[in-house]
């Protein structure tokens, strides 16, 4: 019987996380996004910053996912639903090196109870995406570590600098991060940064294909000549191309209509 109950506790886990899945990638509604922010050092300024996070502050990102969607034959408006919680000071499991297998498995772990534990904590709806944005002071002395976006868990680390001249470059990694929880896969060379050709293009098809003008929102930098580039500025300079919309969803919806 206990077999019997485990498994059935297995199986109810999986198909509501295929449930949401399914629903995320239909884009039907807007998907309901829990953002944490967190002073990550002890400067003052930072917990100052911290403390002006509102739902406001992440405006560009649903106008960013309006935009792109509409060369896909429809939008999304909005795409996400922003709720944020209460500022707080408790680090998320610090992330482990990308290559450490054993310990990315047991941080996976220790970071969906971490998450789970923040969900009951706090006083909002259960989301259906959680953003735990670690924010530090522009040059101060510690690291933040590196930004991540876990689909099977649904929640984001980003990595950002509290700084309101950072803000627009933030907004870059934040909805990076997003995306990967959404399925978006990472269009760059992991050892260099360097966009991947063609996925990691905003326009691959371009002639001159140099210089380019946008980042590929996936591959984050826009690529100059086929060994330089250089890191978007804003949302303004970044696309979802192809293969990104594929495995967000928006072909499907596409396709549907």
């Amino acid at each position: 019987m206990r077999v019997v109950v485990l498994l059935s506790i297995f199986f109810v886990i999986l198909a509501s996380t295929w449930m949401i899945e399914k629903r995320m990638a239909a884009w039907e509604r807007p998907i309901l996004v829990t953002i944490y922010p967190i002073a990550a050092d002890d400067e003052p300024g930072t917990m100052k910053f911290v403390e002006a996070i509102d739902v406001q502050t992440f405006d560009a990102v649903n106008r960013f996912m309006d935009e792109q969607s509409r060369p896909y034959g429809f939008t999304v408006t909005p795409a996400f639903r922003f709720q944020v919680a209460k500022p707080v000071t408790e680090l998320p499991p610090p992330v482990p090196g990308q290559f450490e297998t054993l310990a990315i498995g047991w941080w996976s772990l220790k970071m969906r109870w971490w998450a789970w534990m923040r969900d009951i904590e706090d006083d909002l709806v259960s989301p259906d995406i959680q953003m735990f944005v670690l924010y530090r002071n522009l040059g101060g002395e510690t690291e933040g570590g590196i930004s991540v976006g876990m689909r099977k868990g649904r929640y984001g680390l980003v990595k950002a600098y509290a700084r309101k001249s950072t803000h627009p470059s933030n907004l870059i990694v934040f909805t990076h991060e997003l995306l990967h929880v959404l399925g978006a896969s990472d269009k760059y060379v992991l050892t260099t940064g360097e966009p991947l050709f063609p996925q990691g293009y905003a326009e691959p098809s371009k002639r001159p294909l140099f210089p380019q003008k946008k980042a590929e929102i996936m591959g984050m930098r826009i690529p100059i000549t086929s060994f330089s580039s250089v890191m978007a500025d804003s949302l303004d300079q970044c696309k979802i191309g192809q293969q990104t919309a594929e495995e967000i969803g928006f072909f499907a919806q596409l396709s549907e209509r």
